[in-house]
């Protein structure tokens, strides 16, 4: 889901007076239900630098995030999201998306794509 952090940080960007954007994907082990107006996830787990932006398709942009088998391990993962700043989580998530449960035993890697189109 789009949080209403990023209409407010869009609008920031077309005026000149932002340079806020997602940098970053969170994973996490909350759960709950997901509101336009969340500005965190539930319960973070670990934060990463996105690994990959992808904007080579007209008015689509694609932002894919990796974690090691190691970093995922005893992770239940419920929840993910992109947020604007690897120093805090508080205020800065872009997107947020709660999934069914999955729970990681240290044998599988994750990897996360959000994609995003225009209209």
């Amino acid at each position: 889901m789009i949080l209403n952090w990023t209409k407010n940080q869009t609008a920031l960007l077309l005026a000149g007076s932002s340079s806020t954007y997602p940098t970053y994907f969170m994973i996490g082990s909350g759960s709950g239900t997901t509101n336009a107006t969340d500005t965190i996830l539930v319960h973070a787990w670990d934060r990463q630098a996105v690994t990959s932006i992808n904007a080579n398709t007209t008015q689509k942009v694609k932002w894919t995030g990796d974690w090691t088998s190691v970093e995922m391990s005893g992770l239940n993962l419920t929840e993910f999201g992109l947020c604007a700043s690897g120093a805090t989580t508080t205020g800065s998530m872009w997107s947020k998306t709660g999934i069914p449960s999955i729970t990681f035993d240290g044998s599988n890697e994750l990897r996360i794509d959000e994609n995003w189109q225009t209209y």
